[in-house]
């Protein structure tokens, strides 16, 4: 992971970690949609990690910069993915570290809205 900008002098790291149990009768469909978005997804993030174990993914996708994390959540691959994740999967887990306060939840599209909803009034008020 590469470190960003400081934060009361402590170095910062920007992750997005989802980790997913999808419904064993959608297993490999989730895992196609996983492999059809990847490379995508490391166009605009530093890198992405997804692994599989017991019965479940765990996705890690490493940014740069709170720009590459809203254009990330703003892309259509973590669109696809959270359409994916809310059709396919029993459980979900979605935590995004380095932002100041850790975000938490289990629907991604959720967590998505809710931080580009804040960040486009910020945006505003500082015009």
């Amino acid at each position: 992971m590469k470190q960003i900008s400081s934060i009361h002098g402590k170095k910062l790291m920007i992750k997005l970690e989802i980790t997913v149990q999808p419904k064993s009768e959608k297993f490999l469909e989730f895992s196609q949609s996983l492999t059809s978005i990847k490379p995508k997804l490391k166009l605009f993030c530093s890198s992405v990690q997804i692994t599989e174990e017991e019965n479940a993914f765990t996705i890690i996708i490493d940014m740069d910069s709170v720009q590459e994390l809203t254009t990330a959540l703003s892309s259509t691959e973590l669109g696809i993915l959270s359409g994916a994740i809310r059709t396919l999967a029993k459980k979900a887990d979605v935590v995004i570290h380095g932002i100041g306060t850790k975000k938490k939840g289990s629907d991604l599209q959720e967590i998505r809205l809710n931080y580009l909803k804040k960040n486009k009034k910020q945006s505003f008020n500082e015009k």
